[in-house]
């Protein structure tokens, strides 16, 4: 069946405030890594809140990172937004809001979305050459044991990592961009001279042309940001910015095999979309439509629009929407078009007062079908269940270096035999007996369809030698009621890590984690050497 082009146009609107107050970028770096958490050291954190987001520059973009979890007086404990991999002693940006008053410079919060971008960046590039070529990236080495007084075998997998981004290669307005992991399992390795891609992951490697600051052309596999959740695109991409930031794009190619991530020309795909971005004093707005087509062996396996939608024009409230739109199904042997809803995602974060910050989401999806794929089991698909789920969340500022939070989650679909709900609380202590120890006593409630339970977890963490050296200890006690099961799993389990930057650029992190599940007893550990240059 043909390609249907559909004509698609969005009416964006856009808001031009005049612009109030000034802001400033405060400039901090990254301290400490552990797997959950990222610790950045500021002079001062005046103004940063839990909950505000915190930035990066990558690709000569101010881009959003991290969400600010924890702070003490000079230091904050954040979760990660993006899969970005960071580095002790990368820079990372809170972007503060100044009102002037007589003379004076008076902060009063940081900006939870990015602001005045195009500016800072446009400043970043008039302090190098144009077309100045410019290299960064990181090589690490990672291993990870599991082994136990159990009769079952250890297990030790090592990963290599290389990551490089070539901005203006040789001056020249070629760029290019690389990331590949490298998987080495015991016992693996017959199955990786079957396949060297049962090892080898390649999540970006392609190359870059820029006719000017608002036009390029790339090719090779790459995620393009304005329709992340189409995910990888093996080929060619286009895209070019037209007045008042409208931009349109598109692309031609393949999906990466859904087995191992390879190469596989028989997954073509191709599709268009456009969009604007809108910056202004108080906030910005962006806004895409995707309308893609992906194939199987030149048949049509699914054929969708993407729309993305986020916003911060409004003080203190930011909105992030997705939705999905099937516009084809082939049952029998009949194509037909459609107009289904499929996936439909929303997000807000409302900063009611200075100290409290509330979230909610709300994820509503069906059974995503590739006709050509899945068309041996396609029966035990046709009837598509909605899964919805909603979570809200609130953060709370009680006092210095005091923080509580929670959050509570629900999700269910009419398969299941029971929904899945969890609730989880914090309480955060900075500072404790003034030695600049960050304590946290967490607790975890959980039920699914398998089993119910609940887990409390107390941490402690402290920086040395101006953040250079970190080190945390945590105790997590779990007990789950498995449904049908005689007895619960109750478990005690204990970590240690330390991380620290052993010469320029290069850093060392060590993490070791034990359990006790009488009468067994199990132990993890994790090395990873890390360089940056």
């Amino acid at each position: 069946m043909k390609f249907l082009f559909i004509i698609f146009f969005i009416i964006l609107f856009w808001i031009t405030p005049r612009a109030q107050t000034q802001f400033e970028n405060v400039e901090g770096f990254v301290s400490f890594l552990s797997s959950q958490n990222t610790y950045v050291k500021f002079k001062s954190t005046e103004g940063i809140l839990v909950g505000d987001t915190l930035f990066s520059i990558i690709n000569n973009e101010i881009t959003p990172v991290l969400i600010v979890k924890n702070l003490s007086s000079t230091s904050v404990v954040c979760s990660n937004l993006l899969q970005t991999k960071f580095n002790v002693n990368d820079k990372i940006i809170a972007k503060t809001n100044v009102v002037i008053t007589n003379n004076n410079k008076i902060i009063k919060d940081t900006l939870i979305n990015i602001i005045d971008t195009a500016k800072t960046v446009e400043q970043i590039k008039s302090n190098k050459k144009e077309n100045a070529q410019n290299i960064s990236g990181r090589i690490s080495i990672s291993n990870y044991s599991n082994f136990s007084n159990t009769p079952a075998k250890a297990s030790f997998v090592n990963n290599y990592s290389f990551s490089v981004n070539i901005n203006n290669l040789n001056n020249s307005k070629f760029s290019i961009e690389n990331y590949v992991i490298y998987r080495q399992e015991n016992g693996e390795w017959n199955n990786v001279k079957k396949n060297i891609f049962n090892a080898l992951k390649i999540y970006t490697l392609s190359v870059k042309y820029e006719f000017d600051k608002k036009s390029f052309i790339s090719i090779g596999r790459k995620i393009n940001s304005n329709i992340s959740n189409i995910g990888a695109i093996d080929g060619l991409q286009s895209e070019k910015t037209f007045k008042n930031n409208f931009y349109v794009g598109g692309f031609i190619g393949s999906r990466p095999n859904y087995n191992d991530y390879s190469f596989d020309s028989k997954l073509l795909q191709f599709g268009a979309y456009l969009g604007r971005n809108l910056q202004t004093a108080k906030g910005d707005m962006q806004n895409s439509l995707a309308i893609v087509n992906q194939t199987n062996n030149s048949k049509t396996d699914r054929r969708f629009l993407y729309f993305q939608h986020s916003n911060s024009l409004l003080k203190n409230l930011h909105v992030f929407y997705t939705l999905d739109i099937d516009l084809y199904k082939n049952i029998n042997n009949k194509s037909q078009n459609v107009f289904n809803l499929t996936n439909n995602y929303l997000s807000l974060r409302y900063r009611i007062f200075k100290k409290v910050t509330l979230s909610t989401t709300y994820d509503s999806r069906k059974n995503v079908i590739y006709y050509e794929t899945y068309k041996n089991y396609l029966s035990t698909l046709i009837e598509s269940e909605i899964r919805q789920g909603y979570s809200f969340q609130i953060n709370y500022n009680v006092v210095k270096n005091l923080f509580v939070g929670g959050k509570v989650g629900y999700r269910f679909q009419k398969s299941d035999a029971r929904p899945s709900k969890n609730v989880y609380g914090y309480i955060t202590y900075n500072n404790l007996f003034k030695q600049q120890i960050s304590t946290t006593f967490s607790t975890t409630f959980l039920q699914t369809t398998y089993l119910r339970g609940d887990m409390y977890n107390l941490r402690f963490s402290r920086g040395f030698n101006s953040g250079k050296l970190n080190a945390s200890l945590g105790h997590t006690y779990v007990n789950y009621k498995i449904f049908k099961a005689e007895a619960p799993l109750i478990q005690h389990i204990t970590d240690f890590s330390i991380s620290s930057e052993i010469a320029k650029k290069l850093s060392l992190s060590v993490s070791i984690e034990t359990d006790y599940e009488k009468p067994n007893r199990f132990f993890r550990l994790y090395l990873q050497l890390r360089k940056r240059f």
